[in-house]
């Protein structure tokens, strides 16, 4: 049983959380019917984010036992059955197609986009240098426009953007790291069409134009909402992502987005803060 939840990574359920960044910064929390449905579009996420996780180990078996950390994965490691993993998989698409059951119909719209864009990832598009990133950043944005369609409000187009830029930004600093690790070019063929170089540069755009976006919606925001506190948040992006960039080029960190939120308490407290802060602005 332990196996198939790592098999699901739990860890990386963390990135579902933007599914809840609707509910949060339209400040609709006090509707209990919102708050239901914001918590079932995190569960049909969780469960569309894993069938996904499964799909690609099943998919990659051959290069992750290559690979010096894929290796241990349930599957590449024979620990877990490809048999096994298919009747999980098949099992997650079902709890994915039960939950949103109770959800508007974009939710199932949004979601089909997620796990057909993931297929098609899988299977060609993710030897695209550029592209592949691209698309798993496009996940992100998915998961946003997720959660604002279970509770029916608009997302601020400039709040769209910052996502996108953001996992852009995560996303290079980690083809970075494996483009810097003598084994990375071994296991995923797109890395041979990315340099450290490149990568530097791509890398210092999308942070820039994240932190710009973020900084333009928080002007946005204090302007409709006559909050001019709200600018002040701004501090806190442009700490955390500093913050990030210290991981990719001095603490070699850059490979695992997740990890840095779990263990690097700077950069956990800095997140606690900007959420807290912001909330307490935007309450009536």
């Amino acid at each position: 049983m332990l196996l198939l939840l790592k098999l699901m990574r739990p860890k990386q359920w963390i990135k579902n959380l933007f599914v809840v960044a609707p509910l949060v910064f339209s400040m609709t929390f006090y509707d209990s019917v919102n708050v239901i449905h914001t918590i079932i579009a995190v569960a049909v996420f969780i469960a569309a984010s894993s069938a996904v996780y499964v799909m690609n180990d099943i998919c990659d078996v051959k290069a992750d036992r290559k690979h010096p950390k894929k290796k241990h994965r349930p599957i590449a490691s024979g620990e877990v059955s490809v048999p096994t993993a298919m009747v999980l998989l098949v099992a997650l698409v079902c709890a994915g197609i039960y939950g949103i059951r109770f959800l508007p119909i974009n939710c199932a719209v949004i979601t089909t986009i997620y796990i057909l864009l993931n297929i098609f990832y899988s299977f060609k598009l993710k030897h695209i240098a550029i592209l592949d990133v691209s698309l798993i950043a496009v996940g992100f944005v998915l998961r946003v426009l997720m959660g604002a369609a279970a509770i029916s409000v608009d997302v601020s187009p400039w709040i769209i953007l910052a996502t996108f830029l953001l996992a852009l930004f995560l996303g290079f600093g980690k083809r970075r790291h494996e483009v810097t690790t003598p084994s990375g070019n071994k296991t995923r063929s797109s890395l041979n069409e990315y340099t450290a170089e490149l990568l530097d540069n791509l890398i210092n755009v999308t942070c820039a134009a994240a932190l710009m976006c973020y900084a333009i919606y928080a002007v946005d925001v204090a302007r409709t909402t006559h909050k001019v506190e709200f600018v002040y948040t701004v501090g806190f992006v442009a700490l955390g992502l500093f913050r990030y960039l210290h991981f990719i080029y001095v603490s070699n960190k850059g490979d695992s987005p997740e990890n840095a939120i779990y263990q690097d308490r700077l950069f956990l407290l800095n997140l606690l803060l900007w959420l807290g802060i912001s909330l307490r602005i935007l309450l009536p």
